[in-house]
């Protein structure tokens, strides 16, 4: 515990004597963080997206008004035996309201009088590629009065996400590094201004991982200091998105709710600030220890160092 008091009273000299640089990089960490915090809200909703319709793809089956249960299910063993098709869930007129009463922002029981929701059966499809063709037996069949499914629009808008989830995915890179050498920047000019306290150190015996310690803990208040201002800022932002979401489109099922996003940011965001902030001190501590200045005098056996 003494030692641990000893370190943390040299990170926080360190931090006060250099207030001015500290605070720029946190500042510039919290930056940072923050455009990687929405970088990583674009890719995670592109992704659900994307399992949403393509490796789960589904297509509604339409009843007809007068189709009964029973005929349901002799259509569901029916098209149970289609290629392509991994299963067959009936959904009555009752749980089709109830779902979209779920995934909306208001209540709708009281703008309509009636249901006027359908019966119908959700097909999951195996492959995208196989769709078309399971969609236009699907509509051959006796009290199907339509099949419908996002697979074209999906088509159009995949390569369009894909690219901009890549860019996104260099764009991180590029936040991380940048945040990266601006610790190392900032550590650096720390290190020059206790230079004498270093060499007195190492003089008396002081190992480098003694004397990197303070360096890395100030690091790691850097990025875990800018990750919680990055994670508080980027919640509120998501939160304003899915305000403006719902108040433009009241259905959206296709949007990671807020709770789960922020909980997913803050692992990723605290992770990534404190990998950063330590790998960053080590390197710039790294580099001025295996300089000449820093290395301890060389003393020939049987001599002493003063």
């Amino acid at each position: 515990m003494r030692s641990l008091g000893f370190f943390l009273r040299e990170t926080y000299n360190g931090i006060r004597r250099h207030s001015t640089g500290s605070l720029v990089t946190f500042l510039q960490v919290f930056i940072s963080l923050f455009f990687l915090g929405l970088c990583l809200i674009f890719i995670i909703n592109v992704n659900h997206f994307v399992d949403s319709f393509l490796n789960n793809l589904e297509m509604g089956a339409f009843l007809a008004a007068d189709h009964t249960y029973e005929q349901a299910v002799e259509l569901m063993d029916t098209i149970e035996k289609f290629p392509g098709v991994r299963a067959v869930t009936y959904i009555s007129k009752e749980e089709a309201f109830s779902v979209m009463q779920e995934r909306t922002t208001m209540d709708i029981s009281d703008l309509v009088r009636s249901n006027p929701l359908p019966a119908s059966l959700k097909i999951t499809v195996t492959s995208p590629r196989a769709a078309s063709e399971l969609a236009e037996s699907v509509a051959l069949l006796e009290g199907v009065e339509d099949v419908r499914y996002g697979e074209a629009q999906l088509q159009t808008l995949l390569p369009i996400f894909y690219g901009l989830e890549l860019i996104s995915f260099f764009w991180v890179i590029f936040t991380a590094a940048a945040t990266m050498l601006t610790i190392v920047n900032t550590i650096r000019l720390a290190i020059l201004a206790r230079k004498k306290e270093i060499r007195i150190m190492q003089l008396v015996g002081a190992t480098s991982w003694f004397i990197r310690l303070p360096f890395m803990i100030e690091g790691l208040i850097y990025g875990l200091g800018g990750a919680a201002l990055a994670v508080a800022l980027v919640g509120l932002s998501y939160n304003v998105l899915l305000k403006g979401i719902a108040a433009r489109n009241i259905y959206n099922p296709w949007v990671i709710n807020l709770d789960l996003m922020v909980g997913n940011l803050a692992i990723i965001l605290f992770v990534l600030g404190s990998l950063i902030g330590v790998i960053a001190s080590l390197i710039a501590v790294g580099k001025h220890l295996e300089s000449d200045v820093y290395r301890p005098p060389h003393v020939p056996e049987g001599a002493t160092a003063w």
